[in-house]
């Protein structure tokens, strides 16, 4: 009655609902969410973002930009992010965690379909888990599923983390890689690092991405006949090693063929940190990077290694809900 939804007896924040109007290329949204729609689906646009003036189709990824009149090829320089959709009707079978093969590590503790499942490490901490979850994330982790779920999608930074000036995070094109991050501070604290960096992007709104939110991208690249193959085979799709000569991390969205959606550098280039754990002394990192082949390191691959770990091939990626 009062708005708030309960889950497991702890209050949480009700997703924003959408206006009712439509949102218009190229006009920021104002007032509240909007909703979207082509001849592909629906997306739920939220307030302060625009859809780039030449969208693609909602199947194809379609793009939404922190600045008006932003396009494709983010000429204004906003903020850009991918609409991921999600089937509302089988959520419950589809936004869980999944093994795509060729993950290096065993998946036996991550095939969960509820968040709170004991297996789910992304949200549970115990008295000897160094990776173990505070409160906040656990609020937080249910206020991402519950809008998922409720909007059906929610969005995915399109580039890799960047970086402007110092310390300044962008989800732009031609950025300098936002790379030599760790995950927090410590092993069991979410107030710095790659963490904080994304959850201060849109405070409430921005996480780390999740793997079941990593996953979820990767079932809807595999319905794609033309792009199901780079999912253990993620060769011309990523920055790899003998792929470019360098051999070195390149700017965000430099190469029009290593995008899949839309959304630039998922295979290749640097992996990415997640809010995923594994056992009790690593965080996931997932993808590809500069210095391995996209057949040994594809877009599904997940790693784990000590969240205190900084390096040259390591950087994150910024997910979005509504």
């Amino acid at each position: 009655g009062n708005g708030n939804v309960t889950v497991e007896g702890e209050s949480t924040n009700p997703p924003t609902p959408p206006t009712g109007d439509t949102a218009k290329p190229g006009e920021i949204v104002t007032g509240g969410n909007k909703e979207y729609t082509d001849e592909t689906g629906t997306a739920v646009i939220p307030e302060g973002f625009a859809v780039v003036t030449d969208p693609d189709t909602i199947e194809n990824g379609l793009v939404i930009s922190d600045k008006p009149n932003d396009d494709m090829n983010n000429t204004v320089g906003g903020n850009q992010f991918v609409w991921v959709p999600v089937s509302k009707e089988n959520f419950e079978t589809e936004f869980v965690r999944q093994d795509f093969g060729n993950q290096n590590i065993s998946d036996t503790n991550f095939i969960n379909t509820k968040p709170e499942s004991g297996k789910y490490y992304e949200i549970t901490p115990t008295s000897t888990d160094l990776t173990g979850t505070t409160q906040t994330t656990i609020n937080e982790v249910k206020n991402m599923y519950n809008s998922v779920k409720t909007n059906g999608g929610f969005y995915i930074g399109r580039y890799e983390a960047g970086k402007e000036g110092t310390d300044t995070l962008v989800i732009k094109k031609n950025a300098n890689v936002y790379n030599y991050i760790n995950w927090g501070n410590s092993m069991t604290d979410e107030t710095g690092g790659a963490v904080e960096k994304a959850r201060g992007m849109y405070p409430g709104k921005s996480t780390l991405c999740y793997g079941v939110q990593w996953d979820a991208v990767m079932r809807w690249i595999s319905k794609d006949s033309n792009l199901s193959q780079y999912l253990t085979n993620s060769d011309g799709k990523g920055n790899y090693k003998d792929e470019d000569s360098s051999n070195n991390p390149a700017n965000t969205g430099s190469n029009p063929a290593y995008q899949m959606k839309n959304i630039y550098d998922m295979a290749g280039n640097v992996s990415e940190r997640t809010m995923e754990a594994y056992n009790t002394n690593f965080r996931v990192v997932r993808g590809g990077f500069y210095s391995i082949t996209g057949s040994v390191s594809p877009v599904t691959s997940r790693y784990g290694n000590d969240p205190d770990y900084s390096y040259g091939d390591i950087g994150f990626r910024v997910a979005l809900y509504v």
